[in-house]
């Protein structure tokens, strides 16, 4: 009975991890998500707890990024560290897997007898679900289905109606697994199910003419805010601008690298130092008003963009604020940041060139990482994934990086503090990249791009239609039912 209602969902919802990088098993999202499907539609009445399970088993692994930072970086015993990672992968699993009890309860109230509209139905209501990760917790919209397609062929519905497109596709084929019976059906979807995760050809990147550095310190997190250790940082950074070719239009420096705000006395000194602050564009802290703000600045026009999306559990605690001050994790200078406002407007570097700059978890917000680029020329990704370690979690953010760029079209510059950087060409193509817990300076060429894919100029407008048809399909059949 236990091994029913607990390890077998717990083993489901895990192994559909190693569909996502580093590993990019892709078949493994299938077996994963058909088993889960398969428990919401194939019972009159689905386990709770099975369904829970597997999402602990889901984010548990998906999001065990967590615990490096709160065992290594809080600086608590192993006891404590995993108690809290416990309570936090919980609290995930309720939030975004309860939705998926609520698309059981509605089905189970209408009866649908047509097989294509019952895939279709219960599709749109898996899209549905996986929407409210972009709001539930104030967002996160990590472990998206559609993110596994990358660099296979269905990656080319990225840039026309979005990575929304994709998970849709994604439960089609699981959900038609599951429905038709008939056996030559069956044999064409798993075909269908293979295609779609065939390899994507790799066009060679035709080099632009904009020189671009990329500076990865490395520095040491654990000593980061101890007192003096901002000399040992300045100079790290001194010595690898210095590295940078003369004929470096743009120097991009990660996030938040320097242990004081912009408002301070030594952020001025630090720039002087550099000899090229009219080229530099670097994340920072800035306290306006007593707030705490993570923004990345442009010295040379005194611009900046604010981070709007934090992150849980790290830069802000939803729901427990009393965590606070438990442990050192909760009470490290960047886990207290306010939000930045919805809208802002994008910065402007030397000739007038327009960038989009998500700060770390902006480019996992699609929606987000489009406004921005309505009006860009390409995207600048600083973040901070020191705090993460060797975990699975820095591989994740580089992929949906990759991503951002393929739907938006659009090249990207992604630094890191120590790991991944990388120029992302608008194909999502990694021309080049620093290795994790690398120290070093990255240059080369990137194209400045004014055009504007289909899904930058639409957004969701494919996955809308599909809800607002299948919402009226749901509709009509139960009126024609009579159980509403």
């Amino acid at each position: 009975m236990i091994i029913k209602s607990v390890l077998t969902p717990l083993l489901f919802g895990l192994v559909g991890i190693f569909a996502f990088a580093p590993f990019s098993i892709e078949f493994l999202i299938f077996v994963s998500y058909i088993y889960l499907i398969n428990e919401l539609i194939s019972h009159k009445k689905a386990s709770f707890l099975r369904i829970l399970f597997w999402g602990i088993g889901h984010w548990g692994l998906g999001m065990s990024w967590i615990i490096v930072s709160v065992y290594y970086y809080g600086e608590t015993t192993i006891a404590l560290s995993a108690l809290i990672y416990i309570l936090l992968i919980i609290i995930l699993a309720l939030v975004f897997t309860y939705p998926l009890i609520l698309i059981n309860k509605l089905l189970l109230n209408v009866e649908i007898n047509n097989t294509f509209i019952k895939i279709f139905i219960i599709s749109t209501l898996l899209l549905i679900g996986e929407t409210s990760r972009y709001f539930l917790l104030n967002g996160v919209p990590w472990l998206i289905p559609g993110n596994i397609f990358i660099d296979t062929i269905t990656q080319n519905i990225y840039p026309i109606f979005g990575v929304s497109s994709a998970s849709f596709l994604f439960y089609l084929l699981c959900v038609s697994i599951l429905t038709f019976k008939n056996r030559k059906t069956f044999y064409a979807i798993l075909v269908l199910s293979f295609i779609c995760v065939l390899p994507q050809y790799k066009s060679e990147e035709i080099e632009g003419n904009y020189l671009v550095t990329i500076i990865q310190p490395s520095s040491d997190p654990f000593l980061k805010y101890t007192e003096g250790y901002y000399e040992t940082i300045e100079n790290n950074l001194l010595e690898l601008i210095n590295e940078s070719s003369i004929e470096s239009q743009l120097i991009v420096l990660p996030e938040a690298e320097l242990p004081y705000s912009i408002q301070q006395s030594r952020f001025n000194n630090f720039l002087q130092k550099s000899n090229v602050s009219e080229k530099i564009l670097l994340g920072a802290w800035s306290v306006e008003n007593n707030k705490l703000f993570n923004v990345i600045y442009n010295p040379n026009n005194n611009t900046l963009y604010k981070k709007i999306h934090l992150v849980p559990f790290g830069e802000y605690i939803p729901f427990i604020s009393s965590l606070r001050g438990l442990i050192d994790f909760f009470d490290l200078p960047m886990s207290n940041v306010i939000h930045g406002q919805e809208s802002q407007k994008n910065i402007e570097i030397n000739n007038n060139i327009t960038v989009a700059t998500p700060i770390c978890f902006d480019i996992a917000f699609p929606r987000t990482v489009r406004k921005m680029n309505q009006s860009s020329d390409f995207i600048i990704n600083i973040s901070n994934d020191t705090w993460f370690g060797s975990s699975i979690g820095p591989h994740h953010h580089l992929e949906i990086a990759r991503i951002r760029s393929i739907e938006n079209d659009k090249w990207t510059i992604r630094a890191t503090n120590d790991g991944y950087s990388a120029l992302i060409s608008n194909k999502g193509t990694i021309v080049d990249f620093l290795g994790k817990g690398d120290a070093g300076i990255m240059e080369g060429y990137l194209n400045l791009r004014e055009s504007r894919s289909f899904y930058n100029e639409y957004g969701y407008i494919f996955s809308y239609v599909i809800i607002f048809i299948s919402l009226l399909m749901f509709l009509i059949v139960c009126f024609r039912s009579k159980k509403i």
